[in-house]
């Protein structure tokens, strides 16, 4: 049984409210009112799927006030300067830092380490939320590394890849400019040809968003996802390995 209460028009409203009046004073005086309406339910959706996430990986990081992003933003190395966001996210993944327990045995370890991450994101504007997998913010390195594994592990791959489309997920990528594999099969051109990729379902259904149900379309979504996430996770192991 879920305990997700939904996130509603007015939480929707007010993420988006609070992203333009840019104001501590505003914020503060807000506070509150943000937790109800927008961070105590994605509390509620990170409880309700710990045991899925659990059970996939059971190194994975799922402290509900570190895997919620917060409303305030960095502004120290960005050009955008507004101190607010109105996106807010869920990521799903193993610890970034070297000494946590979940990260002791890789020979490999540097910081911070790029583990495979699924997530969830709530966008006021234009008013949808999506939930995807990917390795966020990986090396030019660690993605030669994982061409290199999905060049010698194609089978597994695609089915993994498959298995995320099917389920409604979209294959995004940033493709190189010049093609590097041009003697490629054809269905791995497009991820051998990526600096990155990921694979993200988006819906502007705020109806559901806003219900219980949720809880069960991302648990279908992740579930869809685990392959995805476990290839991408072995191959990650492999790479702080050596």
């Amino acid at each position: 049984m879920t305990t997700y209460t939904g996130i509603h028009p007015e939480g929707l409203f007010l993420l988006s409210q609070n992203k333009f009046e840019d104001s501590k004073e505003f914020y503060e005086a807000n506070k509150a009112r943000l937790k109800a309406l927008v961070f105590t339910p994605l509390q509620q959706i990170v409880e309700d799927l710990a045991a899925d996430f659990t059970r996939l990986d059971p190194r994975m990081f799922l402290l509900p006030g570190r895997v919620i992003s917060r409303a305030r933003r960095d502004t120290r190395f960005t050009k955008e300067k507004h101190l607010y966001r109105d996106n807010i996210w869920i990521t799903f993944t193993r610890p970034k830092e070297p000494g946590s327990p979940a990260n002791q045995g890789f020979a490999g370890a540097v910081k911070p380490m790029l583990w495979p991450c699924m997530w969830f994101e709530v966008k006021p504007e234009p008013g949808e939320w999506n939930a995807g997998v990917c390795i966020y913010g990986a090396t030019p390195a660690y993605m030669q590394f994982v061409r290199t594994r999905i060049e010698s592990d194609a089978e597994a791959f695609l089915s993994a890849a498959g298995g995320a489309i099917a389920a409604g997920a979209e294959m995004q990528s940033e493709p190189f400019k010049k093609e590097r594999f041009p003697d490629a099969p054809e269905n791995l051109k497009p991820y051998l040809n990526a600096k990155s990729f990921i694979f993200m379902h988006t819906s502007n259904d705020l109806a559901l968003l806003a219900s219980p149900k949720l809880v069960d379309e991302l648990r279908r979504l992740c579930a869809a996802y685990g392959a995805m996430y476990t290839w991408l996770l072995q191959a990650a192991e492999d790479y702080y390995a050596i």
